[in-house]
């Protein structure tokens, strides 16, 4: 696939400048780059995605079948925040990423490796191959794959820290190369890089939740590797898993779950007396539940959780000043750049998601060949 995405590199129209799209919600940066492959500005298949988060965004819905994950900009509309890049690599747009995070996120180890994903053989639903703990706690792994492709997964810390280490010149110097980002690339830049907050840590703190959520959502790794130990642990969780949306389901819809139909099972009792302290809070607040948002709260519960880490000026400064504009100067320049704000749901906090935003823009200006930014957020969305 290489020979066949540089062979199209080189037949690839160019911006006239380089275009930079400002979004909310971060899976609105994946029309921009359909758009570009459609515009021929970049090669249907191979794409690198230059990724800086305090989030992988690696996850799947997982309900979302491989086929619709291949039909195009049909898929968009099925995306979140969480699982947007995943079934862009499935399509085959998008083979290499690269994610830059924040010193405070330890989703994935740092290295680079191969990962497969594709159908599962049965439901045919998008898995991955990957035994990692960020897949194994969504019940997202399986060995067995059908219209499987392979990419190339690379996670690395980018901070003033590791680029400032003696010798500097040698050290960012080695740090790029494996890094390994070819052309062409996407330079994708959430905000919330620089300062990370957690909406759920918000969410009726007076009873303490997302503590509480913790032992009905917790995820204990497999304690070997071999895939029949593996294969029963993701059974187990999808279960697991399973079982709670169906308990908040009902809940959404009746507010208890006195005519819940399922098993009385462990799980079960556990919800029924979070959602006695959940509704008596909610009452007092003058409010209804908001039964999904407890349910993706408890879905952060698996491992560490959700980063969190609220960043002075000073330290923002320093991320983009001497780590984000370094790191940009010893790279070729990006076909286009998407920078996604995540302040509506509470990732990049909104007192500072203004100041983040015009420092990161200023720096991009100063950077490249670009005209001002457009600035999608303000629009209505149409797809």
């Amino acid at each position: 696939m290489a020979g066949s995405c540089e062979n199209a590199a080189n037949v690839l129209k160019r911006f006239k400048k380089i275009p930079i799209y400002v979004v909310e919600e971060h899976n609105d940066a994946l029309q921009f780059i359909y758009s570009a492959i459609g515009g021929k500005k970049l090669p249907l298949e191979g794409t690198t995605l230059l990724h800086l988060d305090a989030h992988p965004d690696m996850l799947i819905d997982r309900k979302l079948k491989g086929e619709d994950a291949r039909s195009g900009r049909n898929v968009l509309p099925l995306l979140q925040i969480e699982n947007w890049i995943v079934p862009a690599i499935a399509a085959g747009h998008i083979g290499h990423v690269v994610w830059l995070r924040p010193p405070w996120a330890r989703q994935f180890r740092d290295g680079t490796r191969p990962i497969h994903v594709g159908d599962h053989p049965t439901t045919g639903e998008l898995r991955v191959d990957s035994k990692e703990p960020y897949y194994l706690s969504d019940a997202l792994y399986s060995p067995h794959l059908v219209n499987k492709r392979k990419f190339i997964f690379t996670s690395a810390e980018l901070s003033d820290t590791v680029l400032t280490k003696e010798p500097k010149e040698s050290n960012l110097q080695n740090y790029i190369e494996n890094l390994n980002v070819k052309e062409p690339y996407v330079l994708d830049i959430d905000l919330d890089f620089f300062s990370t907050g957690n909406p759920f840590l918000a969410l009726y703190e007076n009873i303490k939740l997302y503590d509480r959520l913790l032992p009905i959502f917790d995820f204990k790794l497999p304690d070997k590797d071999d895939d029949e130990t593996v294969d029963k642990v993701v059974e187990s969780r999808e279960q697991q898993l399973e079982e709670l949306e169906n308990l908040f389901q009902h809940l959404e819809q009746y507010d208890n779950l006195d005519k819940y139909e399922g098993e009385k099972s462990r799980l079960y009792k556990m919800v029924s007396e979070l959602a006695i302290a959940i509704l008596a809070e909610a009452k007092r607040l003058n409010e209804k539940p908001d039964w999904w948002a407890v349910f993706a709260g408890g879905c952060t519960r698996d491992q560490e959780g959700l980063p969190y880490h609220i960043s002075s000026e000073e330290e923002i400064q320093r991320l983009v000043k001497q780590a984000l504009v370094p790191l940009l100067k010893n790279l070729p320049p990006p076909v286009l750049i998407t920078v996604a704000r995540s302040t509506d749901d509470g990732y990049c906090p909104p007192h500072q998601v203004e100041y983040i935003q015009s420092t990161v823009l200023e720096v991009l200006k100063e950077l490249y060949d670009t005209d001002d930014p457009a600035l999608y957020y303000l629009t209505v969305n149409t797809f």
